[in-house]
């Protein structure tokens, strides 16, 4: 680009699934987008793809390993050699890791906790001051209701903060539940800590959204299954309906200055009742601080 940009958006994950659809709708708005994301390859065809339906849309990427501390530094070192501002920073990116004994992040973190709370964690903190400078900016970070005991039938979080790396047994559907209890206090607790700064901090749960489930299935029968069949059933939520509950987190004048939300379906929605126990969300602050050396 031949000047800097005026608005500016880095997505976690921008180049597939919703946080494509998400990217697409931004780079419509007139934001130049910045997809932070591990496959290169993917994100240059995202950008093509973009540029051919927008041919003023601007976008770029930056490469990102949520599981690795050095390649989020890289990103955000990347980011900030550019001198662009950052009005919104959408941590999109994560899952759930499938198996029976837990895998871990390069440093040594239980995966799905890894990437769903510390990468963001870290790379949300090392791209403060660019917000900071650039407010009013928003942070909107994707969690779920299946973090709500109850919900869909589900369990919903069982934090058990002797237990983070499968010290005691590792089952996938609950780490993935207690990441986005980790995603919730994360929310919460940053905008506390960015009270009067012009930032705001906001969670987002896009709902089941079977065709971005489906794109990261290889068995014949589990893309069959997500790909033209569950998006019928009626709690299902399309990629265009999940991307516009991000987007209007995002840039809807109804949000401005409005943090410590759970958005649901672009409304505020209750969370759990664990997600409001700030000790516990300070507890999570300060060791997620040690743990990426950021003390």
């Amino acid at each position: 680009m031949s000047s800097t940009p005026s608005r500016v958006a880095l997505i976690t994950g921008g180049n597939s699934g919703i946080g494509f659809a998400t990217t697409r709708k931004l780079a419509a708005k007139g934001f130049h987008v910045i997809m932070a994301a591990r496959n290169q390859q993917t994100a240059a065809q995202a950008i093509a793809q973009i540029k051919a339906e927008q041919p003023n849309a601007t976008l770029e990427s930056i490469p990102l390993d949520l599981s690795s501390f050095a390649s989020i530094g890289q990103c955000a070192a990347a980011f900030k050699a550019k001198g662009y501002p950052l009005q919104v920073l959408i941590n999109n990116a994560g899952g759930s890791v499938k198996g029976k004994q837990a895998s871990f992040t390069a440093d040594g973190f239980e995966m799905t906790f890894g990437t769903n709370h510390l990468g963001h964690f870290l790379l949300t903190n090392l791209l403060l001051d660019d917000l900071k400078r650039s407010a009013p900016a928003r942070v909107i970070t994707v969690s779920s209701q299946r973090h709500i005991p109850g919900y869909g039938g589900g369990k919903g979080a069982q934090f058990d903060w002797d237990n983070l790396n499968g010290e005691k047994f590792y089952e996938p559907s609950l780490f993935y539940c207690n990441s986005k209890l980790a995603n919730m206090w994360f929310t919460y607790e940053l905008q506390r800590r960015l009270a009067g700064s012009g930032v705001t901090s906001n969670a987002v749960c896009p709902g089941f959204v079977p065709e971005a489930i489906g794109d990261r299935r290889s068995g014949w029968f589990d893309r069959v299954l997500y790909r033209h069949i569950l998006p019928h059933m009626p709690f299902a939520r399309s990629l265009d309906q999940a991307s516009s509950s991000y987007l209007k987190a995002a840039t809807d004048p109804r949000w401005e200055g409005a943090g410590g939300k759970f958005i649901v379906d672009g409304k505020e929605r209750l969370s759990s009742d664990a997600s409001y126990d700030e000790a516990q969300a300070r507890k999570l602050w300060q060791l997620s601080e040690a743990w990426c050396g950021l003390e």
